[in-house]
């Protein structure tokens, strides 16, 4: 029998993480957006205008002004909540912040030379259009710095296998893949994989962050980050 749901719309989504926001919205520890900002200027120590796609209450934002302090960097984050917006310029008012869609950013072409993405791609109503909108307003020699989610975590897997279902999730719109379905989906949008890193999370204790670094594999790790360039 054919699902008689229809498909979600923008208005849908921005509907749901306007609620989502109006309550505790979704956010990481602090350890874990200063982790990405320090290891976004170690791959590009020169980055200049960054932009956070989804970058819901500006918490990573602020990190990377706390790294880099307030005027050294070009900071700016769009979202499709204007609720996580009215947060987020509370937590990093040095940026400047824009209510738009992935799909369909009013940005200039080769404008940023760093874009991030950290959890949320997966969340997009068409993330190929998306990828073309991120390679679009990315300078030639910009970084692409993307999280997101994998359909193998070794949890999800002892969960079906203890239950028969994976760990349920928080968001309604969201899609996992392999590690090789995500780098196909990726350079299939114009742009090219060069690393990619294993992603669980940040311990608060640097033991327990080392043996979760030498035991997870990566094709079995909570999410990716996929380093890209321009192809």
């Amino acid at each position: 029998m054919e699902s008689t749901t229809a498909p979600k719309t923008f208005n849908d989504i921005q509907k749901e993480y306007d609620e989502l926001y109006q309550v505790d919205g979704v956010r990481d520890d602090d350890r874990a957006y200063a982790f990405h900002a320090k290891k976004i200027f170690e791959l590009k120590n020169d980055s200049r205008k960054v932009l956070d796609i989804a970058c819901g209450g500006g918490y990573f934002l602020r990190e990377i002004r706390d790294l880099k302090g307030a005027g050294n960097v070009e900071l700016y984050g769009a979202d499709i909540s204007s609720v996580a917006l009215e947060k987020a310029k509370i937590e990093c008012p040095e940026a400047k912040y824009l209510v738009t869609v992935a799909e369909d950013m009013p940005f200039e072409n080769t404008f940023f030379d760093t874009i991030t993405c950290l959890g949320s791609m997966e969340h997009f109503l068409d993330i190929e259009k998306a990828l073309g909108e991120m390679k679009r307003i990315a300078k030639d020699d910009a970084l692409f710095y993307i999280m997101v989610p994998n359909m193998f975590w070794y949890k999800d897997i002892f969960s079906v296998l203890c239950s028969k279902t994976r760990i349920q999730r928080n968001q309604t719109q969201e899609r996992f893949l392999t590690q090789g379905e995500w780098i196909e989906l990726i350079e299939s949008g114009g742009l090219k994989v060069s690393q990619t890193l294993k992603y669980n999370g940040i311990a608060k204790y640097d033991w327990k962050q080392a043996i979760k670094d030498i035991v997870i594999p990566v094709r079995f790790s909570y999410h990716f980050i996929f380093v890209c360039r321009k192809i």
